[in-house]
């Protein structure tokens, strides 16, 4: 099978388990799908599972970390119960480890996926937000005004503010546009407020739903513009109920799960905590069943991580629980006396 055949199969096998708008799988294997981050199992010229391994950058603190956000995850139907897909996603594993990727994320398509990939290593932490509002809300816009930048402006933005947050999920250039094209297939827009000095101020990525309109990023250099940029949104979609998605805060708001993390290499996640919490000062043994290379004892002290042979350690975990450590909240964190911080991930064309 070349290169052209293997990439018609997986996607025919896209649209046979996920039933998507053709626009939209034309998006995805027209801009984003790479051969070399797709992997297949094929037996008679029939692909029977697929996935694809898309490379993400996520902020950590002072650090970028290497992500395999994993897409597209289908079975044929006769094939399913045979352990095809944890075959594939242990070869991905083992992929991303031979690339210097340390972590891998999904969203699982349903909810009951959620324990098929924790049986996986994989870990509940990416959490959202979700705001709502009514149609007679009233946003304050005084001292901004919509706006229409050019493309580079956008994106230039938009790459900052989400440099902005401590720990998410970052979109190169051509991600933001095919984002962008995303929205607008399902009759949405990247709504832009600018202050009274042209300055670009926010940015809103809305689509209208089931009689609501989803905001499903907001990006905003302060409250007052993200709030303009919201009246923006009311203007251009009126008399609809708004629902704002947004990353976890430090207030007690209910949080909505939406996806998951897996630890693939646990020593160059440990150097990038021990790199950014310089004073602490732990023992970790960790256990990980799929992949070996990760079990092992790991002492972080003074800015670094390295293993050690050890009998005795200040936690027992496994990767999974690590995972929940690192990127879990902060009641866990206090519990442990380890450093945490919630990761956020949106826009991903789940």
């Amino acid at each position: 099978m070349n290169i052209l055949e293997k990439k018609a199969r997986i996607r025919e096998l896209w649209q046979l388990c996920f039933h998507d708008d053709e626009r939209f799988v034309s998006l995805l294997f027209d801009h984003l799908y790479r051969d070399e981050n797709a992997r297949c199992f094929e037996e008679g010229g029939v692909v029977k599972a697929a996935l694809q391994m898309l490379p993400y950058r996520m902020t950590f603190g002072a650090t970028l970390l290497g992500v395999s956000y994993i897409s597209g995850v289908a079975t044929r139907p006769e094939c399913r119960n045979r352990g095809l897909m944890s075959r594939l996603l242990e070869e991905s594993f083992e992929e991303m480890r031979l690339r210097d990727i340390p972590l891998s994320a999904l969203i699982p398509a349903e909810s009951w996926l959620y324990g098929y990939y924790a049986s996986k290593g994989y870990a509940p932490v990416f959490f959202r937000q979700e705001l709502n509002f009514t149609s007679i809300h009233k946003f304050d816009s005084a001292g901004y005004c919509r706006v229409t930048p050019p493309a580079e402006d956008l994106y230039r933005f938009f790459d900052a503010q989400m440099r902005r947050r401590p720990c998410c999920m970052l979109h190169v250039r051509n991600d933001f546009e095919v984002i962008c094209a995303d929205i607008a297939l399902d009759g949405g827009e990247v709504i832009a407020v600018a202050d009274e000095a042209g300055v670009l101020s926010a940015l809103a990525f809305a689509v209208p739903c089931d009689g609501r309109v989803v905001v499903k990023e907001l990006l905003a250099v302060d409250e007052g513009a993200g709030e303009a940029v919201l009246h923006e949104v009311g203007e251009r979609f009126p008399g609809l109920p708004l629902l704002l998605f947004a990353s976890p805060g430090g207030d007690e708001k209910p949080l909505h799960r939406m996806g998951m993390l897996r630890i693939v290499d646990v020593e160059a996640l440990l150097k990038a905590v021990a790199g950014n919490h310089r004073s602490l000062r732990v023992t970790i043994r960790v256990t990980d069943p799929l992949l070996p290379a990760n079990d092992g004892v790991y002492r972080i002290a003074d800015g670094a991580c390295g293993r050690i042979e050890a009998d005795t350690c200040d936690l027992d975990v496994d990767v999974s629980e690590l995972a929940s450590m690192v990127f879990g909240d902060s009641k866990l964190s206090s519990l442990l006396d380890f450093p945490a911080v919630r990761p956020y991930m949106s826009l991903m064309l789940d």
